[in-house]
């Protein structure tokens, strides 16, 4: 028991510090391709990432499923079975890796298709789509299958060690080559390069520490049956979550251009930046939960998603707010003043940023549940609507269209009918949904009067630069606090957070 408190305490520890390198380095090479090449290489790097991420659908969530699958053979020393699982997982995973080189192949010559106006004259587009293409190609050949073996093992600090080790050594690379010849292709091969040296190190990791483990053997029919029954469900979120947050980088750049592209990459990584960090709380409490589901009542686990969700909610806003004032700032301070989009398409980023992630109380539960497949048709009629809004408002409100797409699909269909998953398949309570929405209508509420409050005072403020951003900063992290305490400390939901949230931390 000691030992795997020990072990979940070095993966929680290590996955926060890979997170945060993977938000500063990435900081750090976009800054350089910005300055010293320009915004348009930053719309290229997003829109062949994005077009990669499509086209790895094909992996249907099968690492899922097969990690999911091997937890009980390594608790009962089945090497056997484990064996035969990594030879289906590899043998998957090179038809996956075949499958996106030969579609791959076949959008090349479409490539430039994507792209409206005027490419950078010293990079060919098709050249550098190929490289992007191998990267994830490479990917899936060369020992993809071992990252499985490792979460399954719990090992997942391990993988975040080679992460950062690798991407420390992509990102010097990459700012060297940027630095010393100011060549995008440098850039560019520098991906699939470490690419190889990430997958190989964990190849030689996993090697020395589970020699018993190997490619051998066949699975019965029924135990391969069992494990696409469990992708059915996890394939659908994925389609959902590619739909969702990948194809606008697409749109963007088919529609206005690359300029535009990277302007809009600058803002998303900020977005994204905010997004991973407080991720790392859901990610965290979801072993925790899935422990109290098991073992609690379900009034008692109600009663605590009750609590959970409101104070959830309240972390939403503020993150929220303070995207909200001090995007502008921030960006004008970090890129420069030809990077700023308008406000009023920064402050959609903040309501972007509101819409994707107040609902994932409601996500945690069901993930320590295992509830899938009952909802897997949302995150495509989700996708459907934002893809055909899409299509729609980026001719008649340009990028701004494309935003609100997105984040109206997620207000209006995957929060609330996601959410209503949870209720109809496990809390089953008829009046819990209707509480839940109700909940969430009047805390947006909350947070716009609190946020546009707020954003207006600091319009007034006429400070620029450093200084403007610092007093902001300021304003933002002591107003809003105070504000929620006043509305809800009496809330019988607050009561008691205190006591839960300790106990989460000691657990």
């Amino acid at each position: 028991m000691a030992d795997r408190v020990e072990r979940s305490k070095k993966n929680i520890i290590w996955s926060f510090a890979g997170k945060i390198v993977n938000i500063l380095l990435p900081f750090v090479t976009q800054t350089c391709l910005i300055y010293i090449l320009g915004v348009q290489y930053v719309g290229l790097n997003g829109l062949f990432t994005s077009v990669l991420t499509i086209l790895s659908l094909t992996e249907l969530g099968i690492g899922s499923a097969l990690v999911f699958s091997m937890y009980r053979p390594i608790a009962e020393g089945d090497d056997v079975k484990v064996c035969a699982l990594l030879a289906f997982y590899r043998k998957c995973y090179h038809i996956i890796g075949c499958v996106i080189l030969t579609v791959g192949l076949i959008l090349l010559p479409f490539i430039r298709h994507l792209i409206s106006g005027d490419v950078p004259d010293d990079v060919n587009v098709y050249i550098l789509y190929a490289i992007y293409l191998l990267n994830t190609v490479l990917s899936y050949f060369l020992f993809a299958y071992k990252m499985s073996l490792l979460n399954a093992c719990q090992m997942v600090d391990v993988i975040s060690k080679v992460d950062i080790l690798t991407n420390i050594a992509k990102c010097v690379l990459q700012v060297a080559g940027l630095l010393l010849i100011s060549s995008y292709y440098m850039f560019v091969w520098v991906i699939p390069l470490t690419t190889v040296m990430r997958n190989i190190g964990v190849e030689i990791w996993t090697r020395r520490k589970y020699p018993n483990y190997y490619c051998q053997g066949k699975l019965l029919y029924s135990e391969i049956y069992q494990i696409f029954e469990k992708i059915k469900g996890l394939f659908f979120q994925r389609i959902g979550d590619v739909v969702l947050f990948s194809v606008d980088n697409i749109v963007v750049s088919a529609f206005l251009g690359l300029t535009v592209l990277g302007q809009y990459n600058t803002y998303l990584y900020v977005h994204t930046a905010l997004v991973g960090l407080v991720s790392v709380i859901t990610m965290s409490i979801v072993p925790v939960i899935g422990n109290s589901v098991a073992l609690e009542e379900k009034e008692k686990n109600y009663q605590n998603f009750r609590q959970f969700n409101i104070l959830w909610l309240c972390i939403v806003s503020w993150c929220t707010i303070c995207e909200l004032c001090l995007i502008q700032p921030f960006i004008q301070l970090w890129a420069g003043r030809n990077v700023l989009l308008g406000n009023g398409t920064a402050a959609l980023f903040a309501l972007y940023f509101y819409a994707n992630k107040h609902g994932d109380m409601s996500w945690v539960y069901k993930s320590a549940r295992g509830i899938w497949k009952e909802g897997r048709y949302v995150p495509i009629v989700s996708s459907v609507v934002n893809l055909s809004m899409n299509l729609l408002t980026v001719r008649w409100i340009g990028l701004g269209g494309i935003l609100l797409s997105t984040i109206l699909s997620l207000f209006f269909i995957n929060i609330p009918f996601g959410g209503r998953v949870l209720f109809h398949v496990y809390f089953n309570y008829r009046y819990a949904w209707r509480e839940y929405l109700l909940t969430h209508i009047k805390h947006f509420i909350l947070t716009a009067v609190i946020g546009l409050s707020l954003y207006w005072i600091c319009m007034k403020i006429p400070l620029e630069g450093i200084w403007c951003l610092a007093v902001r900063g300021v304003l933002c992290a002591i107003v809003p606090i105070p504000i929620l305490w006043f509305v809800y400390h009496e809330d019988e939901r607050m009561q008691g957070t205190g006591r839960l949230v300790r106990r989460l931390l000691h657990k």
